[in-house]
């Protein structure tokens, strides 16, 4: 039995590794599905693992958003109390998800350090009713992040909410068979706002962890993906 269950879609593997990095040096026990052994089942001793976690941690990339089998292992930890969830993507989390609390690390591509990175292992260690290692439970002067200006952080927060919720809009519309390239038209001008505010003055660091233009990232591949004419977006 595994203190701690990593659940992500393949894209993510670099973060996902990380992640087991940091909780092992906690001192917990982790699984991974690149332990799986050759030959064996994979899919039932995925689900032998997953129902054995003490804890179960979903990572949400933007490919996880779009894994039947990552989905499910979160409804599986979620109807068992076990879930814990990263959201690691500028996209709004899909229901039922989107109700419940998760860490907030847009911004991570998988570095050794993030500003989160201690509320994540605080949360885990609580999960787990484990103590978490004293030089672990400090942030590094490279996670402190400072200088940021609360008008800008502000304004950002509404306009990418309003883009997620445009995103989902037209997602829908894909669905249900119809939407045009023009419906595109006020989406591509709150991207080129948003843009704007990416030039920090000197001194800032507003965007200090990239977080900005991850999300930015993360809302053009959905977009590209929706668009009845990707050259919309351009």
């Amino acid at each position: 039995m595994s203190d701690i269950f990593i659940s992500y879609a393949s894209p993510d593997r670099a973060r996902a590794e990380r992640l087991k990095a940091w909780f092992e040096e906690a001192g917990w026990s982790v699984w991974i599905d690149r332990e799986i052994d050759l030959g064996e089942g994979w899919e039932q001793q995925i689900q032998n693992e997953l129902d054995r976690a003490a804890l179960v941690v979903v990572l949400w990339g933007p490919a996880a958003r779009r894994s039947e089998w990552v989905q499910r292992e979160a409804s599986v930890a979620q109807q068992s109390g076990r879930l814990l969830q990263v959201h690691a993507t500028g996209l709004p989390l899909l229901p039922p998800f989107d109700v419940l609390q998760a860490v907030r690390m847009q911004s991570w591509s998988g570095e050794a350090g993030h500003s989160e990175r201690v509320k994540l292992l605080r949360a885990v260690a609580d999960r787990l009713g484990k103590p978490l290692p004293p030089h672990l439970n400090v942030t590094t002067p490279d996670e402190a992040l400072t200088a940021y200006h609360e008008e800008i952080s502000e304004a950002l927060e509404l306009a990418f909410y309003y883009c997620a919720r445009q995103v989902e809009r037209v997602r829908l519309q894909r669905e249900r068979g119809y939407g045009l390239a023009s419906d595109f038209e006020e989406i591509g001008s709150s991207f080129t706002a948003m843009l704007a505010l990416l030039r920090t003055d000197e001194g800032t660091t507003d965007d200090r962890e990239g977080i900005l233009h991850r999300l930015m990232e993360d809302f053009l591949n959905q977009l590209l993906l929706l668009a009845p004419d990707p050259n919309a977006l351009t």
